[in-house]
């Protein structure tokens, strides 16, 4: 998947500001929507070192109500965590309903970097597999909307973004002994990546790889990508609440014409036509239904048409 990726893909300062305009007003609408849909959103970023996703991150959350979503930085793992399975901590972390919950990394820590640094053996990592994916049916299947971002940038980039960073005192800090261990063993590192995509890259949880060089195209493709998967999700519970209703109208016209069957029926009786099969609803229905004929016709022959029907055993049997 990353071999094909077009790392040279850059975006125009004047098209950037021309369309990051449009997209912020969206996606804050988008957010009001989820909000008053109860449409939970969980947004997980993950790539290599240095391809931005503390910057892309803070780009996303600039048009956002910041009342309706969270960030969270993924890190090692606590004293505390440890004592659970790896995903537990990830549990605590979930979106309300109508909320955003937004990752920079994510659950794919422990099948990358973990591994990497052999913290997680093979068959613990086949094991992590298997509830990741576990974990995003769960998920989805439950109603999350699940967006996951991977940021891409070759091995020269990666190496001329860490150099300037350590060339400076204020931000030499971010970059650590691992980091540079991972750019001069980047195949590797890509491999696992590589294999990782393939292996999660599902139906229910598609991933967006990201080309990462030009940041001005990498905001515009992730805005573009949050907003598709939002819009499609809000198409998808209004298509499904229109057939709910849609449904319940055919449902009420079906009753109300079983409930005239029944009347012409009742009516059929009291005239001395010949007998009709009753197709009793329930006994509180039947119940009304002979209330409703007898203030019409008169409550004298109430008795007689149950008597007549079979309704008096019909409904005594159904208490």
């Amino acid at each position: 998947m990353l071999e094909k990726i077009d790392l040279t893909k850059k975006m125009e300062k004047d098209e950037y500001q021309r369309r990051i305009s449009v997209l912020e007003r969206k996606l804050a609408q988008l957010q009001r929507v989820c909000r008053n849909l109860n449409i939970p959103i969980m947004i997980a970023f993950e790539g290599f070192g240095a391809s931005g996703k503390g910057i892309q991150i803070a780009e996303l959350i600039r048009p956002l109500d910041p009342r309706g979503f969270e960030v969270y930085a993924v890190k090692n793992e606590s004293e505390e965590e440890k004592k659970y399975p790896f995903l537990w901590r990830f549990w605590t972390k979930m979106p309300e309903k109508g909320r955003i919950a937004i990752y920079d990394s994510s659950w794919y820590r422990k099948v990358l970097i973990d591994r990497f640094e052999k913290k997680a053996g093979e068959k613990e990592v086949l094991s992590a597999y298997d509830s990741i994916q576990s974990f995003e049916r769960q998920l989805t299947d439950d109603g999350m909307v699940l967006i996951k971002i991977f940021l891409c940038i070759s091995q020269e980039e990666q190496k001329k973004r860490f150099d300037k960073l350590l060339a400076r005192k204020e931000t030499a800090w971010r970059v650590s002994k691992k980091d540079l261990k991972r750019n001069r063993e980047f195949k590797k590192y890509k491999r696992m990546n590589e294999e990782m995509l393939q292996k999660t890259d599902t139906d229910y949880a598609p991933w967006t790889i990201v080309e990462a060089t030009d940041r001005r195209f990498a905001t515009i493709k992730i805005y573009t990508t949050v907003i598709n998967c939002l819009s499609a999700e809000i198409e998808k519970r209004k298509q499904t609440k229109l057939q709910q209703h849609q449904q319940l109208k055919s449902l009420k016209k079906l009753r109300m014409h079983q409930r005239q069957q029944l009347k012409q029926q009742l009516l059929g009786l009291l005239l001395g036509q010949k007998k009709y099969p009753l197709q009793i609803l329930n006994v509180s229905e039947m119940k009304n239904l002979v209330i409703s004929i007898s203030l019409k016709i008169g409550s004298y022959a109430l008795l007689e048409v149950a008597k007549r029907s079979n309704i008096y055993h019909q409904t005594k049997t159904m208490r």
